[in-house]
């Protein structure tokens, strides 16, 4: 993409006209869905779509709710949620359209796409060809076909863990009575029990998860939520001699499922403890909230370990694919999905070898209704 083309469309984006600003949104669209833009240049029309979202003409804000499936970008959830809202029914049709469909991108995004996206090309080709219907239909067999899937592996690990946990709390109570037992046979009996209910919960969230059980939504606060996590992650000594911090600026509370948000924190930030256990020290994980504007909160994981390069980045999203010599590769996806398609927000993740990883969050305060 020449810089002559770049600055000619974003020229075309604050002009006057607003069929020249409709049709530039639509040009602009096309090469965010082809991926032909740098980051500086995606910041760019991100910023423009920001400030279209109030413009006059309501065909420029449809133009503009279709154009934003493909943005990649942090401005996503604030320009998307306004038009939802959108005064004309045309506007928010397409805005509610967009946001549905992202959820497919996401999934795209995990099942390891790297071909710009050729499944959305499919699917939307399927559409062209034998309308909406098809389209959904074949979506729905490709789901059931990976649910399947997960849920016999799900099946294969409960087998293994429910007569672990019958052991484990057999153990416990006879550590108990007996005598002799020192404290740290007890307490490692006891975190053996913490790790079983933590699996347990995985699979259950992971069941609920591949069978599309409506997310249940309550009120939470967001410091007891993170704490819980740093907790749990770092329940093992291989979270010792790492200075995790919290911090938030200020009293935060979102609509959130709690238990699915708690798994996914969990994932990434025992993602970032591994990432610091090669270091001899100076280990640090910031964990930092604070208010995007009035609707949504913004989540910095950052940690100071080994770091990942680009083609590592774009791996450790996708489902199954793992560098680790243990794991099945379902921590980040999974909370790339529930953050994305569970509590529509966004995560994204940045990285550079020998200096660390910061993934950042988004999410809304209150989740969008797309019903009208």
């Amino acid at each position: 993409m020449g810089e002559d083309k770049e600055q000619a469309l974003l020229a075309e984006l604050d002009a006057d006209d607003w069929n020249t600003v409709r049709d530039a949104v639509e040009v602009a669209g096309d090469w965010l869905r082809a991926r032909r833009i740098n980051d500086r240049f995606r910041a760019e029309i991100a910023a423009r779509f920001v400030r279209l979202a109030g413009h006059t003409k309501w065909q420029v804000r449809k133009a503009l709710a279709h154009a934003m499936l493909f943005l990649r970008h942090d401005s996503f959830l604030a320009t998307i949620g306004s038009l939802v809202d959108d005064e004309n029914a045309w506007v928010r049709e397409a805005a509610r359209k967009t946001l549905r469909r992202r959820e497919n991108l996401t999934r795209a995004d995990i099942g390891g796409n790297d071909q710009d996206d050729a499944t959305l090309d499919l699917l939307s080709s399927l559409e062209a060809r034998h309308g909406p219907r098809a389209r959904r239909t074949a979506s729905r067999i490709a789901d059931q076909l990976h649910h399947r899937f997960v849920r016999e592996a799900y099946h294969e690990i409960s087998r293994i863990i429910a007569p672990l946990d019958a052991f484990l709390l057999n153990l416990a109570n006879e550590l108990e009575t007996a005598d002799g037992v020192s404290d740290r046979v007890r307490l490692s009996c006891t975190r053996a029990q913490v790790r079983v209910r933590l699996i347990t919960e995985f699979l259950d969230n992971l069941r609920a998860f591949t069978t599309d059980e409506p997310t249940v939504f309550a009120t939470e606060g967001l410091y007891p939520l993170l704490q819980e996590a740093i907790d749990l992650s770092t329940g093992q000594e291989a979270g010792g001699g790492i200075d995790i911090r919290l911090e938030l600026f200020a009293p935060l509370t979102l609509e959130a499922s709690r238990s699915r948000l708690l798994q996914a924190f969990i994932n990434i930030i025992a993602n970032a403890i591994e990432a610091c256990s090669g270091k001899a020290s100076d280990s640090t994980i910031m964990v930092v909230a604070q208010a995007e504007g009035q609707n949504h909160i913004r989540i910095t994981i950052a940690d100071n370990g080994c770091g990942m390069n680009e083609e590592a980045v774009k791996d450790c999203l996708l489902l199954y694919s793992t560098g680790k010599k243990s794991g099945m590769g379902f921590g980040l996806p999974l909370a790339k999905r529930v953050i994305e398609i569970g509590h529509r927000g966004t995560l994204s993740l940045e990285s550079q070898i020998g200096i660390g990883t910061t993934v950042t969050i988004i999410l809304p305060v209150e989740q969008l209704r797309l019903e009208d």
